[in-house]
């Protein structure tokens, strides 16, 4: 699409929507007018009945400490720094008075107030007052996060964009290429919150970019150039330089390529167009007998991914093919093919290969091994460090190669080319696109977009694809809009029911089933929606729920956020870590799939393992990289049941050199009970070492400090034993029962991980207090609801939210809190329903 058709998509996507937009937030002239419809100011406030507990709530909580402490400073009568706080707003939803009583709150909590020369509050009544403003903030700026005007807008994720062009166009759009879209911004973990996924002027030309490329993509206005590029051993390796030496030998033909640990080969590709490719590599993996199994990567540099990642393990004369699809952008890229396995590196002065020599069979090489260079065998053949041996790389592609497209058949056909079809063709695609039924008027101004762009010179179908981007490009794609500007609706209407309901479970557009109950009317039916629950989790589609909720909802985004330290962790690599987030994901999935109570969540006789999981975890039996559903015996369920103590879990919360118990403790209250403490105060001394000549101490001892100080035990007796528990996992989530401390002198000191919760209880360990918490499903069920309402409903929950979520955390009691049953009774109610 040329210049002057990038102007007249961005002209008239604004006026088709200029009459149904809110105010803007920034002046047109300092935004392209495509942003404008697309980012919109929302007034914030708290609900009358909100503010009347808020203030009831202060009168009994606050008044009488600032009566006593602070009014004499910051009241009627003085007003020191120009601050008084006795008529400070209760509307914790105001994002003025928010930034106040947060200043109150961190100056009560770090002792700055009241100053030295007054006197002091007992620390039980100051910690009391800082969770109170910390929970009225945290109501606060839910609030203004749910608010619902008129009409509300729901941005896509990345994932869900991809998700939904794959559907809409065939196209397995990237969005997290670095060319794609740019990332997520979370809120407590969650990407998905409306009001959070704002869009600057950069985005604007990101989608604008992307929607050309798609469309491009699914209608290339010629047929694409495919390629099918081989390379050889010589053209991997030796460059060509061995070839003749080997065909005198009559070797050429058995010639391969091995691969040391960390070793790789250059197979860059030129891709001609944007497309699927496809990928076969030939080769052997060598895995020594109760070893790590040798793992292919092909890493992609300029797009930052994976395109490959896999164990492999076959005979040296039985090599395998892999076959593997991946979708690229048009250009060259650097593409690297590497063993990923412990072991030495394949230096010249330490492997087998050099300039002069290649390399045929491990046995019967012509040239042997140098007496000073490492064995990959011991003198049997037997592997004594995992390597692979490679014969060749095959690129094939685009796999989408027929012209014209299946896209085109669908959408152009064989009709006339004429303002009558560009009508039908838009009103097809626009229904899918933006999920409802289109108006007219809509479909009018794409009409003479593309009339606009025939006089100017574009042909058909270039013409009619300009319209196909400015869709892509609309607000009513790139959001979930919900509501109307003509009238307020508290419900949905069945159309955006199935969206609501399908980027919930899918993380995509409905299908034609759910168009089809929506066109209708029958979509909201109890017994309908029940059996498309059903039928939903069902579909392979589902396992993004599974995947997307997990991820989430634990925080497993920033598992490896702070990179083990090498010298501590040698063993941490890329799969452990990514083996690390899947543990979690498909744990989740099974509770799902099989229906298992979220009981599970909490404890379990069972986990889901990997082989290179189960190593790291010391647990025997499991083969391959595909995780497997593996119970546990009873000492490794005290170790490893449920998900708490997970190595992701574990991990997330640990700052790569060690384990973070007030850190782990906090990542219980927040993500199990919903219940996150109140922000630390500034300036918090950090713990000292142990000083040389004192024994060594753990970081429980070094804890302590904090524990007895008056004015940080009211909150750290609710936080560091629900992380002290798990001292016996170290920063990557390892299981040990001594502390390796690197301070102090003398033997390194045995972890305790008992502990009393706030309520007296007491536990010995993790596994006791994971049994203790199982006692408490029922708040942790009622936490697990509202974490599953707020990614279901894409917004924060409110005061206003706590009925209706009290009644589907007891009506799951009913059914023993079973997942899917769960899932079921949140979409079937009336809560799921309304706006």
């Amino acid at each position: 699409m040329n210049n002057g058709a990038q102007l007249h998509t961005i002209l008239e996507f604004r006026a088709m929507h200029d009459s149904q937009l809110p105010v803007p937030l920034i002046s047109d002239t300092k935004l392209p007018r495509l942003l404008m419809g697309l980012i919109f100011l929302a007034k914030f406030s708290l609900t009358a009945a909100e503010l009347a507990g808020a203030v009831a709530s202060y009168d009994s909580a606050l008044k009488p400490f600032f009566a006593e402490h602070c009014v004499a400073c910051h009241g009627e009568k003085k007003q020191k720094g120009n601050f008084r706080i006795d008529t400070l707003t209760r509307d914790f939803a105001s994002p003025l008075g928010a930034a106040h009583w947060g200043d109150v709150m961190h100056r009560i909590s770090s002792g700055e107030m009241p100053p030295e020369d007054e006197p002091k509050p007992k620390p039980d009544e100051a910690a009391r007052v800082v969770e109170w403003i910390a929970g009225q903030l945290k109501d606060g700026e839910a609030a203004r996060l749910a608010k619902r005007d008129r009409v509300t807008f729901h941005k896509l994720t990345r994932e869900e964009y991809g998700n939904t062009i794959a559907d809409l166009l065939g196209v397995n759009f990237n969005a997290s290429d670095p060319s794609g879209l740019p990332e997520d911004p979370e809120w407590h973990g969650f990407e998905r919150i409306g009001s959070v996924l704002s869009l600057s002027p950069a985005h604007v030309e990101k989608y604008l970019a992307a929607a050309e490329t798609i469309v491009n993509e699914a209608m290339p206005a010629a047929p694409p150039k495919t390629i099918s590029r081989r390379k050889d051993v010589w053209d991997l390796r030796y460059h060509g330089q061995q070839r003749q030496r080997a065909e005198k030998l009559g070797l050429a033909d058995k010639a391969r390529v091995e691969l040391w640990p960390q070793d790789g080969v250059d197979v860059s590709t030129d891709f001609p167009v944007s497309g699927d490719y496809r990928m076969r590599i030939k080769l052997s993996g060598m895995k020594r007998p109760k070893g790590r199994a040798p793992r292919v990567n092909v890493y992609a540099k300029g797009l930052d991914r994976m395109l490959v990642d896999q164990d492999v393990v076959t005979a040296e004369d039985k090599p395998v093919t892999l076959d593997v699809t991946f979708h690229v952008p048009a250009g060259r890229h650097e593409l690297r093919l590497s063993c990923d396995a412990p072991g030495p590196s394949n230096l010249p002065r330490h492997g087998r290969f050099d300039a002069g020599r290649f390399f045929t069979t491990i046995k019967d090489s012509d040239t042997g091994r140098q007496p000073w260079q490492y064995k990959l065998t011991d003198e049997e053949g037997v592997p004594i460090r995992p390597f692979l041996i490679v014969d060749w790389v095959e690129v094939q592609g685009p796999l989408q190669s027929a012209w014209p497209s299946p896209q085109q058949q669908q959408f152009f056909g064989s009709g006339a080319q004429d303002v009558a079809h560009a009508r039908e063709i838009v009103s097809r695609f626009a229904e899918r696109a933006f999920r409802r039924p289109v108006r007219q008027a809509e479909i009018d101004r794409f009409v003479k977009l593309i009339e606009s762009e025939q006089k100017s010179g574009e042909k058909f179908e270039a013409a009619v694809k300009s319209a196909l981007v400015a869709i892509l490009c609309a607000k009513d794609f790139i959001y979930l809009v919900e509501g109307s500007a003509d009238h307020l609706n508290h419900r949905l209407n069945d159309w955006e029911l199935a969206s609501r309901l399908s980027y919930f479970l899918w993380s995509t557009m409905p299908d034609d089933r759910l168009f089809e109950l929506a066109r209708t009317n029958a979509l909201h039916q109890p017994e309908v929606l029940r059996g498309e629950v059903a039928r939903m989790l069902r579909d392979p589609k589902a396992a993004r729920f599974a995947t997307g909720f997990s991820r989430q909802w634990l925080q497993l985004r920033n598992v490896g956020k702070f990179p083990p330290d090498k010298k501590l962790y040698p063993d941490y690599d890329a799969h452990l870590e990514r083996s690390m987030v899947a543990e979690g994901t498909t744990f989740f999935r099974q509770v799902l799939e099989q229906n298992l109570s979220v009981r599970e969540f909490l404890d379990s006789d069972w986990t889901m393992l990997n082989a290179r999981l189960a190593e790291h975890y010391g647990i025997a039996g499991v083969e391959g990289d595909r995780f497997q559903r593996v119970a546990l015996r009873a000492e490794d369920r005290d170790r490893r049941g449920g998900l708490l103590t997970q190595a992701g879990v574990l991990s997330l919360t640990s700052d790569g050199q060690r384990h973070r118990p007030v850190h782990r403790g906090k990542w219980v209250l927040e993500t199990i009970f919903n219940k996150p403490p109140p922000p630390p105060p500034a300036n918090v001394s950090p713990i000292e070492p142990t000083p040389a000549g004192q024994p060594k101490a753990t970081l429980r001892m070094k804890l302590a400090a904090h524990i007895s100080d008056p004015n940080c035990a009211s909150c750290h007796r609710k936080i560091d034993p629900l992380g002290l528990a798990f001292d016996n996992y170290d920063a990557i989530g390892r299981w040990r029962t001594e502390e390796a401390v690197r301070d102090g002198d003398g033997a390194y000191p045995k972890v305790d991980a008992s502990g009393v919760l706030p309520d007296g209880r007491k536990f010995a360990d993790g596994a006791e207090l994971k049994r203790l918490l199982v006692a408490d499903t029922d708040k942790f069920a009622a936490a697990f609801v509202e974490k599953l309402a707020t990614y279901a409903l894409r917004r924060a929950m409110t005061i206003d939210d706590r009925r209706s979520l009290a009644a589907l955390a007891a009506q799951g009691r009913v059914t023993d809190y079973k997942l899917r049953d769960i899932v079921e009774q949140l979409v079937t109610s009336d809560f799921f329903q309304q706006r």
